[in-house]
């Protein structure tokens, strides 16, 4: 999902008796039980994960920053005669890095801002690394 501000991500999972992971259980879902920079390992490369100037199909298509990919798009699989590399995390999950930015559940005290986790398509890669975290007010919503 998209165009969503924590207010909206947080209604969405409180609707289906759900929560926003915290960010400790995203990272440790992102990275697993080891110390590895990205979801897949310590190094990445252009057909790992969409972020800025990956130069997958969408970008391609729509100019130099693209647009976001399906989830699950970076599997290994070639698409249109682009190989991607598997990007996902030891547990198996898509898009932990880049694509889109993820909000995250906690909500400290007398901090007004919440967090995101995972990087999105317009940062750089050392935006996507497992410990990289953004912030915005909880009405803020974007790719």
């Amino acid at each position: 999902m998209i165009m969503v501000s924590w207010f909206g991500a947080k209604a969405y999972a409180d609707f289906y008796g759900w929560r926003l992971p915290t960010e400790i259980e995203w990272e440790k879902a992102a990275r697993g039980t080891d110390t590895r920079a990205y979801p897949w390992g310590d190094e990445i490369e252009l057909n790992q994960a969409n972020f800025y100037y990956s130069r997958d199909p969408f970008e391609k298509s729509f100019g130099k920053q693209g647009s976001t990919t399906p989830v699950g798009f970076y599997n290994g699989k070639k698409y249109n005669g682009y190989q991607t590399k598997k990007g996902m995390s030891p547990y198996g999950l898509h898009d932990m890095a880049g694509n889109v930015w993820q909000w995250t559940g906690d909500d400290y005290p007398d901090v007004h801002y919440r967090y995101m986790r995972g990087g999105s398509k317009v940062g750089y890669e050392h935006n996507l690394r497992v410990w990289s975290r953004n912030s915005a007010g909880p009405d803020f919503y974007a790719i």
